[in-house]
């Protein structure tokens, strides 16, 4: 079958299927501009409260893009086409001081393909920017205000204009077709009737509001999904549209998962239904652009026959399945449609990235020497070799502290405006940590002691003599604790009975505080007891408070104590040298501040307090007591925060006495011995970090 007659066929196929063209309902897809322009100068005129910026750039014709950022509030301006030149110094940059414009800085955000100049304005609270596109150049209205900053693009030409603006919704230029354009793209009557200039939705705070403004003539062209064409200028898509709402998953199905910038093809192209078993892909191809009025070009490559089935599926999806089905690719550019296969494409594409990248690094090289006060070279040497261009380089002077950089001119102003970024005095965190700690002791005791010898504080001297070697128990008095003269035994000797109710030890007091004395002597029967009483109270504070200076995001560290020497023998237990090795028992305090945005301060702490204890000792080697604390607190400049606190206390009591004797009511105290304490520790940490203002 020839060529002709299955262009015919498919043709015809198509036609009974019931291809309906309808009105093309796409946008116009606007070509960038590619030619470059330089920024001449930028300047400032206050006017009442608010201010206006003029950014001279002679011959611009692409539109400039706009974004807030929040925190602190900048309003971001790309402008595409625009190299930024050597025009604008910083002296220039100073002289846009101004209240609502707090600091202003220019760079070249993009060389290639398409030149991107970036200015970035760090403006109040509050403040409304509008951006309109004049004669001149680029003219930015700001204004005070309240709420959340603000950034739109409109229409300025003069002050009145610029006030009565913000008044309003803005108004959106939507372009009209004009008859020759309508005629071809043979649409309907109802259609080419002048288009009505849609309301301007409310303008809510939004980090990125783009909102073209089309005033140039355009060709009414299809919106193919390709990444040739730009976005299509319709009141919908000016437009920011709202996030879409998470789907809510079942509590036991797993979550989806997405890919961070994917998006789904939109397909406006009108609808086709076709029903093709077997046809010539390079014919089907025509009739799909003679659908969508586009001109068409294909490969050598192109071949093969398959067959195609849609019903009412817009032409510009059915394109792109056909495609993908026959491994082909498609580029689309002035209303031209190429189609060769994939292999193809990419190659041309990596070719012309190449052929953009050599023309980037062409030119003559530059060499700057710039020194630095506050940052270190090394460290911005470092991050330099990410910004510069292959053929740049980054040499460092230590002894100076000066970077010397070669690299290609139209990069200078980024690594001018990086260096600035970076030689900054940081700010200086003073950080003082106290450590506190409380004892209490209460201790109550009462005891009883039975004498059991003539000695010391016991012994007791005769009324005839001044011996004292009075007896346990004797004949006469007196004596200890004891009955004499119970019974006379054929023998002729005495009997005796001594008992002693209470052991020393036992029921009597180590170190008491009072004692008194009982004793009841006659020459036959004696007793004699000490009641004794002990009580003790005491209160001990002890306030730890290490300080440290630090920069913001460095690291500090101060330590007191001391090194507690004790031995060590070599070789193991039974043989080698005894040696002396050491124990630290000290106070530090280790910290990292970081200073937010909002003037408050992160820290990562780390408190450690070791002490001797003396008391307890193992072979003359005190007990090491530790108390520590690892955290990250978040405080505001010159507040004081807890970090953590313990809190123990130990009550005990005991009683040690003579089985049923101490029992007796009234008194039975005179055989035990009672013991009552009460022991309270307080650990309480507090950390108060201030900034240094200089």
């Amino acid at each position: 079958m020839s060529a002709r007659l299955s262009s015919l066929l498919v043709a015809g196929g198509v036609l009974l299927a019931g291809i309906h063209p309808g009105p093309l309902h796409a946008a116009p897809v606007l070509e960038a501009s590619s030619r470059k322009v330089t920024l001449v100068s930028a300047s400032l005129e206050p006017e009442g409260t608010g201010a206006r910026v003029l950014l001279r750039i002679p011959g611009l014709a692409a539109k400039p893009g706009l974004q807030v950022l929040p925190q602190p509030n900048r309003v971001v301006l790309d402008l595409p086409g625009v190299v930024r030149g050597t025009a604008v110094t910083r002296e220039d940059l100073a002289q846009l001081a101004h209240p609502l414009i707090l600091k202003a800085r220019l760079a070249q955000f993009k060389d290639a393909p398409t030149p991107v100049t970036r200015l970035v304005l760090e403006v109040a609270p509050g403040t409304q920017v509008l951006v309109g596109v004049v004669p001149e150049g680029i003219l930015l209205d700001l204004t005070p205000g309240e709420g959340p900053t603000q950034a739109r693009l409109g229409t300025l030409s003069a002050p009145a204009a610029a006030a009565s603006a913000w008044g309003g919704p803005l108004p959106v230029v939507v372009p009209v077709l004009d008859a020759t354009i309508l005629a071809e793209a043979k649409l309907p009557a109802e259609t080419a009737a002048p288009v009505a200039e849609p309301e301007a939705p409310k303008a809510t705070p939004r980090a990125l509001s783009p909102i073209p403004v089309l005033a140039s003539s355009f060709h009414a062209l299809p919106q193919l999904v390709t990444a040739t064409a730009l976005p299509a200028a319709t009141p919908e898509a000016m437009q920011v549209p709202e996030p879409e709402k998470p789907v809510a998953q079942p509590a036991t199905s797993r979550p989806l998962g997405r890919t961070l910038g994917e998006a789904h093809a939109r397909y406006t192209g009108s609808k086709i239904t076709i029903d093709l078993p077997n046809t010539d892909i390079r014919e089907f191809l025509r009739v799909l652009a003679e659908t969508g009025k586009l001109n068409l070009v294909m490969d050598p490559d192109v071949q093969g026959n398959f067959g195609y089935k849609f019903t009412d599926t817009p032409w510009d999806q059915v394109l792109d399945v056909v495609l993908k089905n026959a491994g082909l690719g498609k580029e689309v550019q002035n209303s031209v449609l190429r189609v060769a296969k994939m292999e193809k494409l990419q190659k041309e594409e990596e070719e012309r990235k190449k052929l953009d990248e050599t023309r980037a690094l062409s030119g003559d090289l530059q060499t700057i020497t710039r020194p630095l006060s506050y940052a270190k070279v090394s460290e911005v040497q470092r991050i330099l070799k990410e910004v510069l261009t292959k053929r740049g380089s980054a040499i460092v002077d230590e002894r100076t502290a000066t970077l010397i950089i070669t690299d290609l001119p139209r990069n200078m102003g980024v690594i001018d405006d990086l260096l600035q970024t970076l030689d900054v005095q940081i700010q200086q965190v003073q950080i003082e940590a106290r450590v506190v700690e409380a004892n209490k002791n209460w201790q109550q005791e009462f005891g009883v002691k039975w004498p059991q010898a003539n000695s010391g504080n016991a012994a007791i001297t005769s009324s005839t003599t001044t011996s004292t070697s009075t007896p346990w128990v004797g004949s006469t008095a007196p004596f200890w604790n004891g009955t004499t003269g119970l019974s006379r035994p054929a023998s002729g000797q005495q009997a005796a009975v001594a008992w002693t109710p209470g052991k020393d030890g036992s029921t009597s007091i180590t170190a008491p505080a009072g004692e008194l004395w009982l004793s009841f002597l006659s020459n036959r029967f004696s007793i004699n007891a000490v009641l004794q009483a002990m009580q003790t109270e005491g209160t001990l504070k002890i306030v730890s408070a290490p300080k440290v200076v630090t920069q913001n995001n460095k690291k500090a560290t101060i330590l007191s104590g001391e090194k507690i020497p004790y031995p060590t023998q070599q070789g193991g237990a039974q043989g080698g040298a005894i040696t002396v090795a050491f124990i630290d028992a000290n106070l530090s305090l280790e910290v990292t501040p970081q200073i937010t945005n909002e003037g408050t301060i992160i820290m990562d702490l780390k408190v450690e307090k070791a002490e001797a204890d003396f008391t307890r000792t193992v072979q003359g080697t005190p007990t090491i007591l530790r108390k520590s604390i690892e955290t990250q607190v978040l405080v505001r400049d010159g507040g004081t925060a807890v970090l953590g606190g313990v809190y123990v206390t130990n009550s005990s009591s005991g009683q040690t006495g003579v089985p049923f004797l101490a029992n007796l009511p009234l008194i039975g105290f005179l055989f035990r011995n009672n013991t009552k304490q009460d022991k309270n520790v307080e650990l309480l940490i507090f950390i108060t970090p201030r900034i240094i203002r200089q």
